[in-house]
């Protein structure tokens, strides 16, 4: 996995085409990454819920590629955001 110019986006950055996105939940306090990887912004976005801290933040990350390890940990992290968010639920609610 290579970070493209070592750095991370702001959420809602533009991508070149063949970029991929890797979705973080950061602190200014902290100077890594609290969670992540995610592989959508939605994901991340209850991750951020379940720090339960109003200074936490998403940020995307642009990567080349991502490999089977990285999709698997950035799948379940989501998986597992989403059930302590209650994310899961509210969506089963809706349909």
């Amino acid at each position: 996995m290579k970070i493209q110019n070592g750095a991370l986006a702001p959420t809602g950055s533009a991508c070149p085409e063949k970029a991929k996105e890797l979705w973080y939940v950061t602190h200014p306090k902290v100077p890594k990454a609290l969670l992540g990887p995610f592989l959508t912004e939605a994901d991340a976005e209850c991750g951020r819920i379940v720090m339960r801290s109003a200074d936490a933040v998403v940020t995307a990350c642009l990567v080349d590629s991502i490999d089977e390890i990285t999709y698997w940990h950035g799948a379940n992290n989501g998986k597992v955001c989403r059930a302590f968010a209650g994310a899961d639920r509210r969506e089963v609610g809706h349909e």
